[in-house]
């Protein structure tokens, strides 16, 4: 049995994933418009609810930070395989469109990542099985429930999923600041998977060098960088202006 917590992350696992939610644990403390959306929907999927003292729900989270609401799960997040991004893709009937994350190591950071690439309209979402974060209670909260709708694989070797992306065709591009290519030049209205890096190391060798090109963020002012988090919201969504807005 697993835990989420937060607003968001729990009204989206209702709407999205209600056959697999156990309980709904809500604060006495709270009795609002918000709980009341969140109490009708768990009440028309004939999900228990409790309400609890906020202490209890803050055992459960393991943190303060759970707006009074939380739900329990049964079994731990669903990862895919690469291959069945690579068939959502194909009965999607559109441009490949892959995030790919090396080595992403602050919890916030993939939570923010996971929401972009949803908001974008990423096929899927691949990360590294080892010297990375799993989709934890604290990534769901910081992705405000897109967790719910992300398809996340997660793999032994990002080179390897690389080359089984490039076997479809797909083109990789790196998103490493440095690179010669200013990402508002590059072409991204193609089948195409974006590499995002660490923070502070950002993609390791042997991923950027299997890479098909490599871009930057251009930046104006003091500041030479951004986190992973900024820079990949940034890729994404220009990548998502050049798919809606043909040059």
């Amino acid at each position: 049995m697993r835990v989420i917590y937060g607003i968001n992350p729990v009204t989206e696992a209702l709407r999205a994933q209600g056959e697999r939610i156990d309980r709904i644990y809500i604060s006495e403390a709270r009795a609002d418009k918000v709980i009341e959306e969140i109490l009708k929907i768990a009440k028309a999927k004939d999900i228990a609810i409790s309400k609890v003292p906020r202490q209890e729900i803050e055992k459960l989270a393991d943190t303060k930070n759970h707006q009074g609401v939380a739900a329990s799960f049964y079994g731990e997040f669903t990862y895919k395989d690469i291959d069945d991004l690579i068939e959502v893709w194909k009965k999607s009937d559109e441009p490949a469109f892959f995030l790919i994350l090396d080595s992403i190591q602050d919890p916030q950071n993939l939570g923010s990542l996971i929401r972009a690439a949803v908001a974008s309209g990423v096929h899927g979402i691949i990360i590294p099985k080892d010297r990375a974060t799993e989709v934890t209670p604290s990534v769901v909260k910081a992705s405000a429930g897109a967790t719910a709708h992300a398809l996340i694989a997660r793999e032994v070797n990002l080179t390897r999923a690389i080359e089984r992306l490039k076997k479809e065709n797909v083109w990789v591009a790196g998103v490493e600041a440095g690179c010669k290519e200013e990402i508002y030049r590059a072409d991204l209205d193609r089948d195409l998977a974006m590499v995002i890096g660490s923070e502070g190391k950002g993609i390791r060798r042997l991923v950027l060098e299997n890479c098909d090109f490599c871009v930057s963020i251009p930046m104006a002012g003091r500041l030479n960088s951004l986190n992973a988090a900024q820079a990949g919201a940034i890729a994404l969504f220009e990548a998502r202006r050049q798919r809606l807005y043909k040059r």
